[in-house]
């Protein structure tokens, strides 16, 4: 059996020798070939051919698109209220090499004097496509290059010397669409945004005066089971800059929790000269909390009102009193219970 064994590995190891030494001889005949001399010189004709088209090709004119970074040096008193763009898009038509060169170069960037192009009867700063163009070409520094446009095509901004304003961040009337899961619940007494105030810059004193808080925009997610964190804009106001002009909500999400609580029962409206004795006198109330009000003192309590008592009958309706808790689901477990009337 042993010998047999044997014999099987042995012609198992024969075949595969043989596949290695094929594989082999066909990647020694193939380097024999690729290293011969007019295969050598095949290849070399190819590579000078491939690189005569490249120098070729990019030496004519091309069209492409380039970004360039912006910045605006204005003085320390002014603030822009729209938002003037970090970067813009300049198509240009230029000889190719000219192109590959900028393709490795880092992003070019223009710093656009702010009091250059200060319109200071309309309180803006403005630049036209023409002086756009002009910063543009000076930035490149390349008289060559033809600029076909540039986007945006012009820039204006509002701006305004006035103080800032520091006001509180609303989110209230905003999550009205974070729904929790079952069994979840949103503690709203934790709900914060982070800053949680912001500063407001208006063209005018009058509006800076109206202006007492500013609105997160709407958030809208549902099936909530953890603490939800979003980074959220602030709602625009018209001729506003809010700084900064988005912050971090986040609103904690919690398990419900069952609790029990023994209410003692207690009596409204009981006229002088009676005395309504209940038995039981307390029930066990059953609700839940949310996780972190768990250990919290219990708000409830449970009430037989005396004109509720039907004389004809031996027991009286028992229901919830004031439940001044952040509670939910509450249960008793009877809906009415014994009584006895003294009068003295």
């Amino acid at each position: 059996m042993y010998c047999t064994t044997l014999l099987l590995l042995l012609q198992q190891f024969t075949r595969v020798m043989s596949w290695i030494k094929q594989q082999f001889n066909w990647l020694s005949s193939l380097y024999k070939k690729l290293s011969s001399k007019e295969t050598f010189l095949f290849l070399t004709f190819v590579l000078i051919a491939a690189l005569f088209w490249v120098l070729l090709t990019f030496n004519n004119n091309m069209t492409h698109d380039i970004t360039i970074n912006v910045t605006v040096k204005k003085p320390k008193n002014v603030t822009l209220i729209n938002d003037v763009p970090s970067s813009i898009t300049v198509t240009m038509k230029d000889r190719g090499l000219s192109f590959l060169k900028s393709f490795f170069k880092s992003t070019p960037s223009i710093e656009i004097d702010f009091n250059k192009y200060n319109n200071e009867k309309n309180k803006a700063f403005e630049i036209s496509s023409y002086q756009l163009i002009s910063e543009v070409r000076r930035a490149l520094k390349n008289n060559e290059a033809t600029i076909i446009k540039v986007l945006p095509e012009s820039i204006v901004s509002k701006y305004t010397t006035l103080p800032g304003k520091k006001v509180p961040v609303n989110w209230e009337d905003n999550i009205k669409n974070i729904i929790p899961d079952k069994q979840f619940v949103i503690n709203p007494d934790m709900i914060t945004t982070d800053p949680d105030s912001v500063i407001i810059y208006a063209l005018d004193q009058a509006t800076l005066f109206k202006i007492n808080e500013v609105n997160i925009s709407t958030v809208e997610v549902a099936n909530l089971t953890s603490t939800f964190t979003k980074e959220v804009a602030m709602k625009s106001i018209n001729n506003v800059r809010i700084i900064p002009d988005k912050v971090k909500l986040t609103v904690p999400v919690e398990p419900l929790i069952r609790k029990d609580y023994n209410a003692s029962i207690s009596v409204r409206n009981q006229p002088q000269g009676v005395k309504i004795l209940i038995f039981p006198p307390s029930v066990d109330v059953s609700f839940l909390v949310p996780q972190s009000h768990y250990r919290e003192a219990v708000n409830l309590t449970v009430i037989v009102d005396y004109n509720d008592i039907d004389q004809n009958r031996n027991k009286v309706n028992i229901k919830l009193g004031e439940v001044s808790g952040n509670y939910t689901n509450v249960t008793l477990p009877t809906d009415s219970v014994g009584y006895l009337i003294e009068r003295y």
